[in-house]
């Protein structure tokens, strides 16, 4: 229904490619709440290159990044390259220990991280809203129960799935967001 919906607006659909790594469907799960949120249509294509939001799957052992939202130029085309580090060990011994511990929770953090930077990808902003998935830790808090919130609400993990990670603030930056895509204030 939301397909055509939006499809009839002259909307086409925002085109996606999860990447190629085992936990790729986190990436098209967090993109899809985005989409259910925001009232438009997302499409998985098959090859980067058809992609405007393309998932990187960086090297595990490469410290000191764990998730990042970029747009960059490719072929004369704008899109949005969402760079994830697939292990807790790049943030730090503590959340390595949960991870190794709880590999749901392991699975918490990467899709909460997808997430954020897909997020990014569709416009939204950082906020100072504890609450929020767009966050930013620059603000503070508790890194480890940010996470745990979230994690206290599955069982397993397709549950990710079905419980949006969404806020309120969240959802109201996505549509604001997609109705500036489309052109409607």
């Amino acid at each position: 229904m939301m397909w055509a919906l939006v499809l009839l607006l002259g909307q086409a659909p925002i085109t996606y490619w999860p990447g190629e790594h085992e936990k790729s469907v986190l990436a098209e799960w967090a993109v899809e709440h985005w989409a259910a949120a925001g009232g438009f249509a997302v499409q998985k294509v098959k090859t980067a290159e058809e992609a405007e939001i393309r998932f990187r799957w960086v090297n595990p052992r490469r410290s000191g990044l764990y998730g990042q939202s970029q747009r960059v130029e490719d072929k004369g085309r704008w899109v949005n390259e969402v760079v994830v580090n697939p292990t807790a060990a790049s943030l730090g011994p503590e959340m390595a220990a949960r991870a190794a511990q709880d590999p749901l929770y392991g699975d918490v953090i990467l899709f909460l991280t997808c997430v954020h930077e897909a997020g990014h990808a569709l416009d939204a902003q950082h906020t100072s809203n504890y609450a929020d998935i767009m966050y930013s830790f620059e603000y503070g808090g508790d890194f480890a129960a940010y996470f745990q919130r979230y994690r206290d609400r599955l069982k397993v993990r397709t549950d990710m799935q079905r419980q949006s990670p969404l806020s309120t603030g969240d959802v109201k930056q996505i549509q604001a967001a997609a109705r500036r895509r489309s052109g409607r204030r």
